[in-house]
């Protein structure tokens, strides 16, 4: 984080709006960006920035240490996708629907995945998450930022306030052990 934006928030936590704005500003994009690549909706991004921000706004008495603002911000917004995704019901389709051609929905393709694949899926996935959550922290949290936040080394570096060697090397070793652990999981 730029020494910049720690006085940003000092200066918002002392209730200066010109700087809360600022920060909306400066950020704002970002993780307008970060909700749209997860969601490819222009109205779930916004909303997921807008909740963002409130919650952010709401709860910045709470950040301990003003230099970690900015991934606890991610950290925010990232939370509010995953909820997203959480609560979203598949898209259903009327049996008395038509597509272009005329065809009802019955006739259509099935292109869901049979249960099997469905079940392999989510389980890889469980596998993930479990495997990146017991990361020691300061792998997890580049390695959250790089391969899911897909965020360059140089904004990782500037975000946890450590060289940018020390970040390239822990992202490999983060990812040798996914990697590693992941691998064991597809020999089962």
């Amino acid at each position: 984080m730029l020494s910049g934006d720690s006085k940003l928030v000092e200066r918002c936590l002392r209730g200066d709006d010109a700087a809360w704005e600022a920060v909306v500003k400066s950020f704002g994009k970002r993780i307008y960006n970060l909700s749209y690549r997860y969601t490819n909706r222009r109205d779930e991004a916004e909303d997921l920035t807008q909740e963002t921000f409130v919650t952010v706004y709401q709860k910045l008495e709470s950040l301990k240490d003003d230099a970690k603002f900015e991934p606890w911000l991610f950290r925010i917004a990232r939370n509010y996708v995953y909820q997203k995704y959480r609560r979203r019901v598949p898209p259903t389709v009327s049996v008395d629907f038509l597509d272009e051609e005329g065809r009802t929905a019955s006739e259509l393709a099935d292109e869901r995945k049979d249960p099997q694949e469905e079940f392999q899926a989510e389980e890889l996935d469980d596998v993930v998450r479990e495997v990146v959550l017991e990361l020691p922290e300061k792998y997890r949290e580049v390695f959250v930022l790089s391969a899911i936040q897909d965020l360059s080394y140089q904004e990782i570096a500037e975000i946890v306030g450590r060289s940018l060697a020390s970040v390239k090397t822990d992202i490999h070793r983060a990812r040798l052990q996914v990697r590693k652990r992941v691998k064991e999981y597809l020999k089962v």
